[in-house]
């Protein structure tokens, strides 16, 4: 039995469960250690079976372990998930209820027939996923790398009268050829004042002379998500937006020096946070200072002022301050921090 596995059996021993279902696709994929596509697993300790139809058998086959049984479904698979936990004779069955749509978790009541109990959780497998093991941090790792190569590649391609979409492209090209899947989310090239939005769609806009571009991308490797924001000058740099840079790089200087075992999310966020403020520049830091990383782009832990939780080895987040002027630009710089045993390492390389 895998480790992962073993450690959702001591989770619904506590929480009194016989069993879980798991429907969201980076939880499946965490558990049966290879990346699954439209399936459902359940857990329990009676048998772990692995849902799909015949899109998917030959992969899943030659993929899962000894320890998931593979069934294949025809017809609907929410009566043969329902007549399994019968057949297994599970009498409370756990779901993840942000994740079962309202009218699939009906369906598998229905063919319960009341024989058996579905019971919502939250988190059971997300919080298992915050701390990454060695061979997430490798493949994380080698996300930053190609993330990083993309980014020195593109600076060539950064010249006025090209198109942010056209920058966006070259990004998706390149890392096709080293390794990548996809892009971990829709990159975002936000030039001049664009780069106000947080979350710029990447449009029709030229680069212009003597303008910032803002870049946040990220790569799909093997599963694994890369995050990554810089902000690149084309020409002169006009003396705010070098004040408010600096002001940005500083503030995610000191929260990374704050990042070690032990240390409250929550301090992480405010020592950033403050020192923006103390520049003037409070109101317009409007997100949090980071979030988790991996199988998605975005899970737990949040990096915000909110979080009461405590960082811990093996954790791999961002640390992303940012500033931004409605209708002039916005500053944000992001690098993916990985929790060590004393402090930690700055994957996405040198701060710059």
């Amino acid at each position: 039995m895998t480790p992962r596995l073993k450690s959702i059996y001591s989770q619904l021993k506590q929480k009194r469960l016989d069993g879980l279902l798991v429907s969201l696709p980076a939880n499946i994929s965490y558990l049966t250690e290879f990346l699954s596509r439209d399936s459902y697993l359940l857990v329990s300790e009676k048998g772990n079976i692995y849902f799909t139809d015949s899109r998917y058998t030959e992969e899943a086959g030659a993929s899962l372990s000894d320890n998931i049984k593979l069934k294949q479904c025809n017809g609907s698979v929410f009566k043969q998930i329902a007549e399994t936990s019968l057949g297994l004779g599970l009498k409370k069955l756990g779901f993840e209820e942000r994740n079962l749509a309202y009218a699939e978790f009906a369906k598998i009541k229905e063919h319960a027939n009341g024989c058996f109990e579905l019971i919502p959780t939250h988190s059971i497998v997300e919080d298992k996923r915050q701390v990454k093991d060695l061979q997430e941090v490798k493949k994380l790792k080698q996300a930053a790398r190609i993330t990083g190569l993309a980014l020195e590649h593109i600076k060539k391609f950064l010249v006025p009268g090209v198109k942010e979409i056209e920058v966006a492209a070259e990004f998706e090209r390149f890392i096709r050829y080293h390794g990548c899947a996809d892009s971990a989310f829709d990159i975002i090239v936000a030039s001049g004042p664009n780069s106000s939005q947080p979350h710029h769609l990447s449009g029709q806009r030229r680069l212009r002379d003597n303008e910032l571009v803002l870049i946040d991308l990220g790569v799909d490797y093997r599963g694994y998500k890369s995050d990554l924001t810089r902000v690149l000058f084309l020409g002169k740099i006009i003396v705010l937006v070098r004040k408010v840079y600096d002001t940005v790089l500083k503030a995610q200087e000191l929260a990374i020096k704050r990042i070690r075992p032990g240390a409250e999310m929550a301090a992480i966020d405010k020592v950033a946070r403050e020192y923006i403020a103390s520049k003037g520049y409070g109101k317009y830091f409007t997100h949090n200072l980071g979030h988790g990383l991996g199988l998605e782009i975005h899970e737990d832990p949040r990096i915000s002022g909110n979080e009461a939780s405590s960082v811990k080895p093996g954790m791999v987040f961002t640390i992303e301050p940012g500033v931004y002027l409605a209708g002039k630009f916005g500053i944000r710089i992001e690098d993916m921090i990985l929790v060590t045993d004393k402090g930690c390492e700055v994957l996405s390389g040198a701060i710059n």
